[in-house]
């Protein structure tokens, strides 16, 4: 388990000096002092807010001033990967009754669009990407479209050999796409279990697993054995055992249909790639075949596939093109079991422009950067 120092925890607007511990995770917040000296901060009314969110809602800090406004994250390892989370509740603490829509960079790299549609829900962000220097700035970005705001702020280190897909060229962008029947947009999903979320201290990454809806004819599948979920040897994303000790399957089919549509919010631009993190492990020592083919908009992922007992498989793959997906799980004719699923993520996979500590330090500190340009004009 990653050592506790391996998270920053920040309440935006949090007034006070000492720290407080989430009892829900035991994970202590501190104030944003120290992180930004732009903006102001105010409370929020709770009652205008959805039921059963955390402390840090309560209060927020806004940048009524000022286009590019940045939170500064120290003491970081330089070509270090992180997953980063912000997290956003309006709840018309201004009595103005206007939602806004901002834009939030990882350092000088694009990240998303946050859009405000509901004042009482809470929107949450996440990133995992390289940071190119020993500091990061996450930094809200006024569009002219209301005035950004910001309730919460994490950071946690991950090891090198998680998401080998987020590197120096590209970042993997949580998808945000809210679902009817969920709790919150995140798409991180576990199956099978009757915990609404899942996450530290059972994930030691700190990543937020929302239950997936359910879904008519299917039913839970929980671990009737009892049995520890072993960890896998070759398993680049290391799912909680909390998560995997649980699965859905199909109760009268041969077949699962999952189905999944890009964030319009994200900008994803012309003919963006998403990538696909499914997790499987079998449950029960099952003497018959449980045997599926897995695909993605009709395009083989894997044939044949059998989950192991009690040890996580993963099958990922990217998908391009915005608009509808669709995840098809089709039991074999030679399979006497329906096929299950334990657990899914979906990314948006992000391009990196600018990585090096010149190109931050310039761009996130425009006091240094008119220097540089008086220097060159006086030369």
């Amino acid at each position: 388990m990653l050592p506790r120092h391996s998270f920053i925890s920040i309440d935006c607007g949090y007034t006070a000096n000492q720290t407080y511990t989430d009892s829900r995770t035991g994970i202590s917040y501190a104030s944003d002092e120290g992180y930004t000296d732009a903006g102001l901060i105010h409370p929020v009314d709770k009652g205008n807010l959805q039921t059963d969110l955390a402390d840090r809602y309560l209060n927020l800090r806004f940048f009524p001033s000022g286009e590019r406004n940045c939170y500064t994250l120290r003491s970081l390892t330089p070509g270090g990967k992180y997953l980063v989370r912000a997290a956003f509740g309006y709840g018309d603490y201004d009595k103005l009754n206007k939602n806004p829509t901002f834009d939030l960079y990882f350092g000088v790299n694009y990240w998303t669009t946050v859009t405000i549609v509901s004042s009482s829900t809470a929107y949450v962000f996440e990133i995992i990407a390289v940071c190119p220097a020993d500091f990061l700035q996450i930094c809200l970005v006024n569009k002219g479209s209301g005035t950004p705001f910001i309730s919460g702020l994490d950071l946690r280190s991950l090891t090198s050999d998680l998401y080998l897909e987020a590197n120096v060229t590209q970042s993997l962008v949580l998808l945000s796409f809210f679902r009817d029947t969920v709790g919150f947009g995140p798409n991180r999903y576990h199956f099978g279990t009757n915990y609404q979320h899942i996450r530290f201290p059972d994930d030691p990454y700190d990543r937020m697993w929302q239950r997936y809806e359910n879904v008519d004819g299917w039913t839970d599948v929980p671990n009737k054995s009892n049995g520890e979920i072993k960890n896998s040897t070759n398993d680049n994303y290391d799912a909680p055992s909390a998560v995997m000790r649980s699965a859905s399957i199909p109760v009268n089919d041969s077949r699962m249909d999952l189905s999944w549509s890009s964030d319009s919010s994200m900008n994803v631009g012309v003919d963006p790639k998403f990538f696909l993190v499914l997790y499987f492990a079998e449950l029960e020592a099952v003497q018959e075949l449980r045997q599926f083919d897995v695909s993605v908009d009709n395009n083989p992922l894997a044939s044949a596939f059998s989950p192991k007992f009690l040890l996580p498989t993963v099958l990922s793959g990217i998908v391009q093109g915005s608009n509808e997906h669709s995840i098809s799980l089709v039991a074999t004719s030679n399979s006497a079991l329906q096929p299950l699923i334990s657990a899914m993520e979906i990314y948006m996979l992000r391009p990196v422009n600018e990585s090096t500590t010149d190109s931050l330090d310039e761009t996130c500190h425009p006091v240094d950067w008119l220097v540089k340009l008086m220097l060159l004009l006086v030369s």
